[in-house]
């Protein structure tokens, strides 16, 4: 099993540049295409908002100064496309913004294998809504990316949960090139018999995959993102596998408990989620 389609949310800010790059290495890795989608923020809902407080030509020269930076948006994300391309040597292919970015990241990601955002994009920035809905709707498995794509050492959030076995089936490409696997489980989530009983399991699952290096660990800790956050880091892992959770329609709130405080860590790892 390799990655061999993956899709590339952009969001059109000075984070595109590491997200690019990070998902060009990530392609070269495994020899996949990777397809790049704008989510710019809407020039048409902006022009409407703006243009309600001006008068005569002051309007048309706000729409045309909208126009103009969406241009040149798109302008920069080939530039960093081709660049990101030129010194990873992935094959990179930049899409013309939808109007419905959301929808047209929900229709690709149909046979996409991963679809990756920024971090900073999705925390409060302009692919908030599209991540959400391409989590929570669309079950896109998703790679959130720190500047990096190039994880060596992985930890599993594992709870034996439906989401939790999505993320580790999406990310057995990942897993079973990394040097090192570390299977966490919060004893005082799932009690400290379940946790040992849900590791053999996802171990022996592991094994059969060709996945070699592993060990686990049961954390302790009431909250439950504290806990595999400082495993994470006391480990050294760059990549963090987990289970995501939260209400489809509300997505205020999709990020809610758990998944949330894993999103919003900024000093946090890599995250593959799946829900």
């Amino acid at each position: 099993m390799a990655y061999k389609s993956i899709l590339l949310v952009a969001a059109g800010d000075a984070a595109d540049q590491a997200t690019l790059e990070a998902g060009a290495a990530l392609a070269a890795r495994f020899d996949a295409d990777l397809r790049v989608l704008p989510a710019f923020a809407d020039a048409a809902a902006s022009y409407l908002a703006y243009g309600a407080a001006l008068k005569g030509d002051a309007t048309g020269a706000a729409a045309e100064a909208l126009r103009r930076g969406e241009r040149e948006a798109q302008t920069r994300l080939q530039e960093l496309a081709h660049a990101a391309s030129e010194t990873m040597g992935a094959r990179i292919e930049v899409e013309e913004r939808a109007l419905q970015p959301g929808a047209a990241v929900a229709k690709a990601s149909v046979l996409a294998d991963l679809v990756v955002f920024g971090g900073q994009s999705v925390c409060g920035g302009a692919c908030t809504g599209v991540f959400a809905e391409s989590l929570l709707d669309t079950r896109a498995p998703i790679l959130l990316t720190r500047n990096s794509a190039n994880a060596r050492r992985v930890a599993i959030a594992w709870d034996g949960s439906i989401e939790a076995g999505r993320a580790v089936r999406a990310a057995l490409p990942v897993l079973q090139q990394s040097e090192e696997v570390l299977i966490l489980s919060n004893g005082d989530d799932i009690g400290a018999s379940a946790a040992e009983r849900e590791q053999h399991a996802l171990e022996a699952y592991l094994a059969r995959h060709g996945v070699a290096n592993q060990r686990t660990e049961t954390v302790p800790g009431r909250s439950v993102a504290a806990s595999l956050l400082d495993a994470t880091a006391r480990n050294g892992c760059d990549l963090l596998v987990s289970g995501a959770y939260g209400r489809p329609r509300l997505y205020e709130w999709i990020l809610g408990g758990t998944t949330r405080a894993l999103v919003h860590a900024s000093d946090g790892p890599a995250l593959l989620l799946a829900h």
